[in-house]
This record gives structure tokens, sequence and C-alpha cells, in this order.
């Protein structure tokens, strides 16, 4: 691997990803100053991360500036960077007349010209990613979902989503209740907290509080002296949804979003897809993941699931992925369980606290 290679390759291996405002991606690389990108997806914003490295890297090298040390990185360069002048050796103009062909081609890009007349060799196309052409190339086809939501109910609800998941155990006796409201015409419900820690109490109160501020509830209360809650879900069709599983959806996405993202893995991810079938059947899921290494089918289910373990036994078949790709998300079923449920259907059977970690393992 020659010196510039070898550099863009260490200081992508140090990229840090990160959500940002409006539903992007933001990436940066810890000791470079002033290189950062934002993108709607993790690949898009990789791709222009290694734009604004190679753009960072020509400017350095021209200006005869010392580059910043990059773990993984040989010393070469940041040495040739400092001594480069116009009767330094082969190499050292090899190098710099690299850096000046990336200059010129990304000031053309960014302009909206050509490419230059000498470009350099372009790297190999890095293979597609993306869920549809998989899902075309075994016969189906994949409809993406259009929830309806604003951008402040996206924000709601994945916070909302974010609390409960991560707060589950704590939060297991009111969720039961909101889940239950939503079968009823008023949608109220109570809830007594008598028997809870102050601890739990809090984070139960501080639930109810986000859900009304969020207009998920219509009405709240909590009575100290009884501990107890009063409340009234909202009479809309987005809340039941959210309440009756949707928030499971969202947080099993944002555990597979931090994830991917820690490793630094590429992926496309879609979140409740339509799989479209040529005899006009259509079959929603809940989650579908594709990395360079494999593909996965994630289900998650805040009660009953035995219904629907044969239907999603044959749409793995039909996407041609093992059943052990099948990751099944059974909301507060013990591990004893879940692992006899694998044995039995072959799925990879998680719960909201064992997601994360069966996750890695299935990644490798």
């Amino acid at each position: 691997m020659g010196l510039i290679s070898e550099y863009l390759s260490a200081a992508l291996r140090q990229a840090r990803y990160k959500p940002s405002e409006g539903g992007f991606i933001e990436a940066s690389v810890p000791g470079l100053a002033g290189v950062m990108v934002r993108g709607r997806t993790f690949e898009e914003c990789r791709e222009r991360l290694q734009d604004e490295l190679e753009l960072y890297l020509a400017r350095t090298l021209l200006a005869h500036e010392a580059l910043p040390e990059i773990p993984g990185a040989s010393n070469a360069l940041q040495t040739l960077a400092l001594e480069i002048h116009p009767s330094a050796s082969l190499v050292e103009q090899t190098i710099l007349q690299t850096a000046r062909t990336i200059l010129e081609e990304v000031r053309l890009l960014r302009r909206g010209g050509g490419s230059p007349e000498k470009p350099r060799i372009p790297e190999a196309r890095r293979p597609s990613l993306r869920i549809s052409e998989y899902v075309q190339e075994v016969g189906l086809g994949v409809q993406p979902a259009h929830n309806g939501l604003s951008e402040a109910e996206e924000k709601i609800f994945e916070r909302v989503s974010s609390f409960l998941g991560e707060r589950y155990g704590s939060l297991e006796g009111l969720y039961q209740k909101l889940k239950a409201a939503t079968q009823k015409d008023n949608g109220e419900f109570q809830y007594s907290l008598a028997s809870l820690s102050q601890q739990d109490i809090g984070i139960n109160t501080q639930l109810c509080t986000l859900l009304k501020e969020g207009g998920l509830l219509k009405s709240y209360t909590y009575s100290p002296k009884q501990r107890r809650i009063y409340a009234r879900l909202a009479d809309d069709g987005k809340t039941r949804s959210l309440i009756t599983g949707g928030w499971l959806e969202r947080y099993a996405r944002q555990v597979v979003q931090l994830t991917l993202r820690r490793r630094n893995i590429p992926h496309d991810l879609l979140l409740n897809p339509v799989l479209l079938y040529p005899n006009g059947d259509r079959f929603e899921v809940d989650l579908l993941l594709r990395t360079p290494q494999l593909f996965l089918l994630l289900e998650c289910k805040t009660g009953g699931y035995e219904e629907n373990l044969e239907r999603h036994q044959r749409i793995a078949a039909d996407l041609r992925i093992p059943a052990k790709q099948v990751l099944y998300l059974l909301l507060g079923v013990p591990e004893t369980v879940l692992d006899e449920l694998s044995r039995q259907w072959g799925f990879t059977f998680v719960n909201e606290k064992t997601l994360s970690e069966r996750l890695e393992r299935l990644l490798g």
C-alpha cells in the first residue's frame, strides 16, 4: 500500500460517526481540524468523508505543512509533506503530482465541471449494499415505508422509543397499562406506583411527562399522596401504533445503528418495508439490514408472536437467508425461553437486553 493510501485508510478507520439534525449522519476524524461531512446514510457519509480526506491531504502536501499523526499510518508521509520541493526525488515528485491531481479533480467536481484531462486511476467500485438490489436478485420487490410523521413527531417518537427501551425493566408495569389503554374507547388508565422504589417512580413519571409533552397523552396527573398515575391516551392511529409495538421497532433500529457505527460497518437499513411478491402478495416486515457480510431480517414483538413464526420462516427462505439471520426480538421474555425457541426454530431470539450482544455475534 502506498503512503497516501495508507494514510487515508488509517484516517477512515479513526472516523467517528454520530446522528445530526434533520436525520443526517455527521462524520469527523479526531485530530484533523476542519474535516467534517454530513450525509443521509452511513454509506453516503463515508464516501463524502473519503473525498474530504483526499482534499485535506492534497492541500496539506501542496502547502508543505505537517500532517497530523494518525494511528496506523507511517510517519514517512508526514516527513515528505515538509521536505518536498521541486528538485525532490522521483518518488516524492510522484506523491506531489498525485496530490495535485486529487486537488484538481475535487475542485472541478465541486464547481460542477467534468473530470480533469488526466484523472487519477479510480478505485475499484465498491459492491452495492442497497437492500432493494438484493431483494430484486431473489425475485422479490421492496417498498419503503411512508409513516407520514412530521419532523417534530419523528423526534418525540424516537425519544419515547429510546426511553422505553433503555429503562423497560422499570417501566414494564406502566407499559402494559399503556398498551391495554389502546384497546379502550376513551384510552383512560390508572397505575399505582406504591410498590416501586423512589428511583422507579421517577422513571415512570418521567415517561408520562414525555408522553404528555409530545401529545401522546391527552391528560396526565400524578398524585404523590396516593402514588398513582391518572392518564388518558391520545386518540389517534399514530399514537396507538407507537404504543402497541412501533416503539420497539424504533428502539431496535437505534441499537442496530449504534452497533454498526461503533464498528464502522457500512450498511443499508429499512424500517417497516413491504416485501412485494410476483403473485401480488405483500408482507410488511419490521427491519431489513444489509452489510457487506450478511442480510438480516429483524422482527419485534411486544406480545403474541407464535402465529407469525411460520410466516417468517417462509420469508427467510424466500430471501435466501439462513434461519439464524432472522433476529426475533421478544419484549421481556426470559433468556431460557429465548434459547429454547432458538433451538426449536433456528432463528436468533433475543430480548431488549440481549439484542446488542447477539447482533455483535452475528456480525462476527
